[in-house]
């Protein structure tokens, strides 16, 4: 799933840089890149992207093979990671987001939503990539 993402950013032009920790909203990858496993105040995002604006996107790669599991995968753990970097960094300056594989329910999904969390399918990435361009 991680790697999905990150070759999908790497033909979209973006570079992978080393990980490093970010602790404030300079630090980290700058435009154009992204890092895997980064430490994004205190704790772990599988991939962060520097977007044209500046602003951090911090995306948690999930699979779910059941309704029940995405109850566990989604809203508690991307949701709980995406309530804590917006209460960290801001809404202006970080952007929670999710790809997602596999069987989620609904009712989960919305409430992820609702939480600040972004959803994108990994099996339709081109709707991260129109997100990403959107913010040139």
């Amino acid at each position: 799933q991680e790697t999905k993402v990150k070759d999908y950013l790497r033909h979209q032009g973006f570079t992978e840089v080393p990980t490093v920790a970010i602790n404030t909203i300079v630090k980290g990858p700058q435009a154009m890149q992204f890092c895997a496993e980064c430490q994004l105040g205190e704790r772990k995002a599988d991939v962060v992207v520097r977007l044209h604006d500046t602003r951090l996107m911090a995306i948690e790669c999930k699979v779910s093979n059941s309704a029940t599991n995405s109850v566990k995968r989604l809203n508690n753990d991307a949701v709980v990671k995406a309530e804590y970097w917006i209460k960290q960094f801001g809404t202006a300056q970080v952007v929670p987001a999710a790809a997602l594989a596999g069987v989620f329910k609904v009712l989960n999904l919305e409430q992820a939503q609702a939480r600040g969390l972004s959803l994108f399918w990994s099996h339709d990435l081109d709707k991260l990539g129109a997100f990403i361009d959107s913010t040139k």
